[in-house]
Parts: C-alpha cells; structure tokens; sequence
C-alpha cells in the first residue's frame, strides 16, 4: 500500500520548528594582497518515492537517503588581478569502498576590473539563469526538472527533485565529458550605470561534446549570456534562487548557446550520414521584493532546445518549456511552490511532461543552515516506459549547509 504521502508532508512540516547568509568559509591571509579562503557543501536528503521495484510495470514505494552534494571549496586570491578556485563533490560509490570525491570545478579568474574578466578552465557555462544559480542558494530542494535540457547536462529532464533522469527525455547520445560542467574560457563583466540599473554579460567557449566517430572537426561549444537588473544588482558570476529579503531587485536575462556535430545522423540502414547540430536558448525574469512583512520572490523562464532532429531519441529530447517558481520568506520561514511544463517534437508526445512541487524550508542561518521539506508530483504525457504509471510522486527531507 502506498504512503499517504500528502500527510506525510503535513507532519514533518508540522516537526520543522528547531532556533543572513554568510557565504565566506574559513579564511587565511598569507599577505596584504594574498589569502586562502576554505568552505565546505553538504546536503543530506531523505527521498520517499515512486519506483518500480520488482520490474512487474507498476510503482512501489521505495525509501532512499541521499548525499545530494558533498563538496570542499577552496579559493585562492594571489592578488586583485588573478585568483584560483578549486571545488571538490562526492562521485559514485566504487566497488564497495565508499565514495569517492572529485574536482568539479578548477579554475583561474582573471580581472582586470569589474567589467572586463575571464574564467579559464573547467565552470558553469552560463547556459540560462538556473545553471548561473549557486547550489548553495536554492529556494525549493533543488533546481527545476528542465533545468538539464542544455548540452552539458545531457540534454534531458530529470524527475524525484532531479535526483533522477527521466529516461524518456533523454537522448543517451549526447553526453559530456565533464558532468554539468565545461572546459574553456568565460569572457565576463558586470557594473552599473545608474544607482538602480545593472548589468552583467557573459561570452564563452568551450569543449562541447565532441562527436567520438567524427575525428576531422573540433567544433567548440559557444555560449552568450546577458543580465540587466533594476534596483538592486546580482553582481556576481552566480546568482541565487532566493535573496531571504535582502534585496529588492527585478532581473531580465536572455542566453544563446550553440556547437556543431555533437551527435550522429543515420539513415534508414542505420549506417551513418551526417551529423546533428545544438541550439539551445533560454529568457528568464527574476523577482524579489518586499511585500508586507515578508519578501516575495519569484522566478520563471522559457527555453528551447534544438538538436536537429538527429535520432528518434533526439526528438524525444528537444523542444521547448517553462518553469515558474515562488516563495515568500517571513520569519525564517519560506513556502513555495514550483510548476513546469515541456513539450518535445516527438510524434508520440514521449518525453513530454508537467510537473508540481510545493514545500517550505526553515532557516536557522540563512543559507549557511536550513531544512527543506518538499512534495513533487511529476506526471509525463505518455506512461513511463515499460509501465503502466502516468505519475511519480516523491516527498524530500533535506538538510542544507554551506560556508
């Protein structure tokens, strides 16, 4: 029999009573111009879920804890032009001896002021806002489903509070060698013109996915991105889902991103005869703002994907979606909620889904420390492969820290 999971969210919401973010960890200054600055990630989640789990087509209830993210960060500064990053997360558990940590991200800032710097080596591309959103400072438990359409995080969506692939938005052929991050160059700037109108772009290029049978191109990955804010400014190269009341801003942003022959072609044979070609665009509008006691954040973006109708599973993939997400913080406390669509081009409608979250997240320091409690219902236009379910719904503890 199936939890009753909507009163299970009731009464661990009920339990989360417990007693300003400060983003910087542990800092050691080596002299006037020099330091190290050491932080750390943990997120911690208990999942209860839908899954098939002895394979007869239908969904059983199924418990799971989670390391979500499991990260050291350590920044370096040699001094106000140059300066280093290096960003540690658990991997997979291997043959039985635990879990093994590795870089995610390593790389080198190079500022010759506000407007005019550069991230060279491995990063976020600055695909949509989302993926310019720190891990740290999300709002619900963690980033929407279509989040992953773009290139380096496979092209599909994900399910269960993206804990999970939804394997029939998936193009398995396209994969990138870096796992959501890319390796290049990030041109990037940000300044003000006025005391309420801020900008901020980014320009880069990067590996890509480089189609394995297809040994004559190095076809690079290229990404634009622009921001403009009114009031308050986002001045960093990541934003957050969720300022708790401490900014009032209104933000408008477009990305584009393109490369060339990421996937192969084939005809009715199945032999090989071209190459399949990536788009992706995504425009996105952010809110936060004071409202009565509280503060009112919201946050809602299109995007497209186009991967040239390369395969069946690529039609699958691509086509085009939205989020949209709020919350109001009041004292320590911050409801949500969190709804999405995406509709691909496949004739069957495989692959296109809805989905709704609704949850609350208390924070006992800001950011630094808090607990959300979310509920998702995921329901895809055609049954689950190799099921007879049309929903998968998940409820989330997660405890959240960072410094």
């Amino acid at each position: 029999m199936k939890t009753p999971r909507i009163a299970l969210l009731a009464g661990v919401a009920a339990g989360l009573v417990v007693g300003s973010p400060a983003w910087a960890g542990a800092k050691l200054k080596i002299d006037d111009e020099s330091s190290i600055d050491l932080g750390f990630r943990v997120q911690a989640l208990t999942i209860f879920t839908d899954k098939d789990l002895d394979g007869d087509g239908s969904f059983d209830d199924e418990t799971d804890f989670r390391v979500r993210r499991a990260r050291f960060r350590l920044k370096g500064t040699v001094n106000k032009y140059m300066s280093a990053f290096i960003q540690t997360d658990a991997g997979s558990e291997s043959g039985g001896s635990g879990t093994d940590m590795r870089i995610i991200d390593s790389w080198v800032n190079l500022k010759y002021n506000n407007w005019v710097q550069g991230f060279f080596g491995q990063h976020m591309a600055p695909s949509s806002r989302m993926a310019t959103t720190s891990s740290g400072a999300l709002m619900t438990i963690d980033r929407p489903n279509n989040n992953t359409k773009n290139l380096t995080w496979g092209a599909r969506a994900t399910n269960r509070f993206a804990t999970a692939t939804y394997a029939d938005s998936n193009d398995g052929a396209i994969s990138g060698p870096n796992a959501v991050r890319d390796v290049g160059a990030t041109f990037f700037g940000t300044g003000s013109f006025s005391d309420t109108m801020h900008l901020k772009y980014y320009a880069g290029v990067y590996d890509g996915v480089q189609n394995a049978t297809d040994t004559d191109d190095d076809n690079l990955r290229t990404t634009v991105r622009a921001q403009m804010n009114f009031f308050d400014a986002e001045p960093g190269y990541f934003n957050s889902s969720t300022y708790l009341g401490k900014k009032k801003t209104i933000a408008i942003g477009a990305s584009f991103e393109a490369q060339d022959e990421v996937q192969n072609t084939f005809d009715a044979a199945g032999v090989v005869n071209g190459a399949g070609d990536y788009e992706y665009y995504s425009v996105d509008a952010f809110v936060e703002w004071p409202l009565g006691p509280g503060s009112l954040t919201a946050e809602a973006a299109f995007s497209d994907l186009d991967l040239d109708d390369a395969t069946a599973a690529a039609t699958q993939s691509q086509g085009d979606g939205y989020y949209f997400q709020a919350g109001y913080y009041i004292n320590q406390w911050q409801p949500w909620f969190e709804y999405e669509e995406w509709d691909g081009d496949a004739d069957s409608d495989l692959g296109d889904y809805d989905s709704f979250r609704i949850g609350v997240s208390y924070f006992l320091k800001g950011h630094n420390a808090n607990i959300k409690l979310g509920y998702e219902s995921f329901s895809p236009d055609q049954n689950f492969t190799g099921t007879n379910e049309d929903e998968i719904e998940t409820i989330v503890l997660g405890l959240y820290t960072t410094y």
